[in-house]
This record gives structure tokens, C-alpha cells and sequence, in this order.
């Protein structure tokens, strides 16, 4: 799996459509096969593998713990993404709610109108220092491409993302998150 990312502002029957799914693989179904065939850019922000970086500087991150779901102790640290963090930031990538039972293979989170309206003035009063700050605080030991060039990468899609959430704010679509693992 490639671990992409996609910020996507859905209508109201699509959500009602990926809410009514009975189980979490119908989700993923739904997603992978109604989502991608109603993709409208205009709607639409990938973040490639730079939402990780992204969700762990947001929602302050514990240093050294690279999973965001149970693992064995012999394979390090954990820590459920919902449960560090300050609203409205943590909200940007996997704080919103949750829409599986399992994340282990693929995350589906869904942001509600209001709450993008909210993360706005949160995410525009983060500047490049302040990011790069958190990103060195929180994102030490997740994975071997930490440093300055990631940074940057991570800097780029952070710039997409916030530009994002501001052209979707007040037009009343949830946004779902969704990557693969």
C-alpha cells in the first residue's frame, strides 16, 4: 500500500451513502469505487505521505512513536491519533470521527462543516517556522526520512492543505480524510 493521503469535501448523499455502510470493508468499497468516480478537483486535496508529518506536528505528537494503532511492543510505540491535541488543529488530518471499527489497513475520518470553518483561522496562524518547530518536536523517530528535506516536502503539501480548508469552509460539505496503510 502506497500510505497516500486524500482530503476530500463530500456532498450530503455521499456522506449519508458512506455512513450507511454496514461494515468497515463496504467503506472502504465505497470509497475506493463512489468517491474516486465522483473525484472533482475542485473538491479534492491530496497529500501524498506528507499527512502523517502533517497530523503528527498538528496534534503534538509523542516523540519516538511511530504507530498509530496497536502493535506488538517489539515493534514500538503507539498512540491512538484521536487522543493528543488541541481542537481545532488536531482535527486537520485524523482527528475527526472515526468511521471504522479497524484502522489498521486504511483510515477514513470525517471533519464536519463546522469544524472546517473552525480549523481556518487555526491553520492560517501557522507560519513555516511554526511548523518546522513542531515537526522537529513531533515527528523525531516516526521514520528514516525525518530531517530538513522532508520538512520541506511536508511544508508543501501543509501550504495545499490549509488553502484547502479555507475554500471549503462555509460551503457546507463534510471533508473526509482517507489513506491506506
Amino acid at each position: 500500500m502506497a500510505a497516500r493521503g486524500v482530503h476530500t469535501a463530500i456532498t450530503a448523499e455521499l456522506r449519508a451513502g458512506l455512513e450507511s455502510q454496514s461494515d468497515d470493508e463496504a467503506r472502504i468499497d465505497f470509497v475506493l469505487n463512489e468517491l474516486e468516480e465522483a473525484w472533482d478537483d475542485d473538491y479534492v486535496q491530496e497529500t501524498d505521505k506528507a499527512w502523517d508529518a502533517i497530523h503528527r506536528s498538528l496534534s503534538e505528537w509523542p516523540e519516538d512513536t511511530p504507530y498509530f494503532y496497536p502493535v506488538p511492543s517489539e515493534h514500538g510505540a503507539f498512540a491512538l491519533p484521536e487522543e493528543h491535541g488541541a481542537h481545532p488543529l488536531k482535527l486537520a488530518v485524523l482527528g475527526g470521527k472515526r468511521l471504522q471499527e479497524s484502522e489498521y489497513n486504511y483510515f477514513i475520518r470525517l471533519i464536519e462543516p463546522s469544524e472546517v470553518i473552525d480549523l481556518v483561522p487555526a491553520l492560517k496562524a501557522i507560519d513555516e517556522d511554526n511548523l518546522r518547530a513542531r515537526y522537529f518536536k513531533h515527528c523525531n523517530g516516526a521514520w528514516p526520512e525525518y530531517g530538513e528535506e522532508d520538512f520541506e516536502y511536508t511544508w508543501e503539501y501543509f501550504e495545499m492543505l490549509r488553502d484547502f480548508f479555507e475554500r471549503m469552509a462555509g460551503n457546507g460539505r463534510a471533508v473526509i480524510f482517507t489513506a491506506d496503510q
